[in-house]
């Protein structure tokens, strides 16, 4: 093997080697840029999902208070229904 053949081999493999370098470096960004993406996705879908179990609560709170028996007759009394016992005030 002579010396210019040597030399070409020489760039040869370096060229080869930088490219491939060149190219697992892209992809390791890009896989970087795609993991941050979807952790930045991830976070706020948990973000959603902490105010709509939130919000599931503060209406189960008012459900609750929607379903006592005060507020079943007051309701009742807006309406016009009333009991045979109610004594009427004014009259």
């Amino acid at each position: 093997m002579n010396e210019s053949k040597a030399k070409r081999l020489i760039v040869a493999y370096t060229v080869g080697a930088v490219c491939l370098l060149v190219i697992l470096v892209s992809v390791l960004i890009y896989q970087l840029v795609a993991i941050g993406v979807k952790s930045k996705k991830e976070k706020n879908l948990q973000s959603a999902i902490s105010q709509y179990e939130q919000l599931i609560e503060d209406e189960k709170k008012e459900l609750d208070a929607y379903k006592k028996r005060w507020y079943i007759e007051f309701r009742a009394r807006e309406l016009g229904y009333e009991y045979a016992d109610d004594i009427e005030l004014g009259k």
